[in-house]
């Protein structure tokens, strides 16, 4: 059976933006699940609120997992990711053992310290804000798919998202100049009296390419606040000097969720026009960091993710980058065209490489002279080409083999 895709559920981020599967998410992952595992579950409560605290799960489902009689909707998000865990495991989707993340960000953060120090505290009124532009012009509001820049995500895409560039440093406070991090800050709001978005934290170190994801649960209004006209993100996130209160804001990976690299397969940072219309102040430089194709890259505690990227000898679109499909095919299904953006500075240029890409993405790369499957350089190993005895290969990152 396959994992369930990112782009099938809508939670994908851009700069993390691996993906994050908040409640009602886990709670329809969960109808999915126990369907499959043969439970009788019934469907109302998952999707009529009004009516969820009337009707009850099964006590018991044919898996053997209980409930005790609660709703789904009266399930705590806790119990509601303890049974999607459980019903993954049982169905052989995932095998928990086989992560290597701890459980909460607090030991996370200790664990990425020696390669890439404390993470920042994040101060959404000090980052840079995502400006949106439509025919030219800054607006405001929720924007849908009018603006400019818009996400790319196939949903809404509203003002006042922020980004914020940071250097790594030690407990103590002493500067490491190959450690950057990145925040992101990202409204979703459509109702401004309810606050819906998430805090993202990605650091990187540019000398070994060890990576770590720190991403916010859904439920960011008590520390965050939006601006009354504008919807731009303020408030400071806690930090790890109070352990509790950072495992309330923030979670490690885990495997009730997809691997982070399932849309950051490329290397951690992905850019767009919507990302990389924030620029550091008094640049035009944007916030989030462009890596090249040689740059290092692995995820620590990621052992066991798919780290593979299609690689083409002679092919013109890997002369500056890594190229991960599953992150430009999300793009392309909602409106992106690399022909009319690539390259930069000749659009459209490189369109037999582009289709010689696609061809080795949808037949796989045996159907294609020179393709081959490639994992990044890591903490002083080169890259490496892999073949099918590869043993972390994940759904997402399964051709399409069509024919054309």
């Amino acid at each position: 059976m396959q994992t369930i895709s990112s782009r099938e559920t809508n939670f994908f981020d851009p700069v993390h933006s691996h993906l994050v599967m908040n409640r009602t998410m886990m709670r329809h992952l969960l109808l999915v699940l126990t369907f499959v595992a043969g439970a009788r579950i019934l469907w109302e409560p998952l999707f009529a609120q009004d009516h969820a605290a009337d009707e009850k799960l099964p006590q018991k489902t044919d898996s053997g997992t209980t409930v005790r009689g609660k709703s789904a909707a009266d399930m705590t998000e806790s119990e509601t990711k303890a049974l999607v865990e459980k019903l993954l495991t049982e169905k052989d989707i995932f095998a928990p053992g086989e992560w290597h993340f701890p459980k909460t960000a607090s030991e996370y953060a200790k664990m990425a310290e020696p390669e890439l120090g404390v993470p920042p505290q994040i101060d959404l009124g000090k980052s840079v804000e995502i400006p949106l532009y439509v025919n030219g012009v800054r607006k405001f509001g929720n924007l849908g798919r009018s603006c400019d820049n818009y996400s790319l995500l196939g949903k809404d895409t509203v003002s006042g998202s922020v980004l914020q560039r940071h250097e790594g440093r030690t407990a103590d406070g002493r500067s490491l100049p190959d450690v950057v991090w990145v925040s992101f800050g990202r409204n979703s709001t459509r109702d401004p009296s309810n606050v819906v978005g998430s805090v993202q934290m990605i650091g990187y170190n540019r000398k070994t390419g060890a990576t770590a994801f720190f991403e916010s649960c859904d439920q960011i209004h008590p520390w965050v606040t939006l601006d009354k006209d504008t919807l731009r993100m303020r408030g400071v996130m806690p930090w790890i000097d109070k352990p509790e209160e950072f495992d309330q804001a923030y979670r490690a990976p885990d495997p009730s969720r997809p691997q982070c690299v399932q849309c950051h397969q490329a290397d951690p940072f992905i850019t767009n026009s919507f990302i990389n219309a924030a620029k550091l102040p008094g640049t035009e430089e944007s916030v989030v960091p462009v890596l090249g194709k040689d740059s290092p890259y692995f995820v620590i505690g990621g052992q066991n993710w798919d780290m593979r990227t299609l690689h083409i000898e002679g092919n013109k679109c890997f002369d500056c980058h890594r190229v991960g499909m599953s992150t430009m095919s999300m793009f392309m299904e909602n409106g992106w065209h690399p022909n009319k953006h690539m390259p930069p500075k000749d659009p459209g240029s490189m369109a037999s490489d582009l289709e010689q890409l696609l061809e080795a993405w949808s037949k796989g790369p045996a159907a294609v002279k020179g393709a081959h499957w490639i994992i990044p350089p890591a903490a002083g190993r080169p890259a490496q080409t892999v073949g099918e005895d590869y043993p972390n290969k994940a759904s997402f990152n399964t051709p399409r083999r069509k024919d054309k």
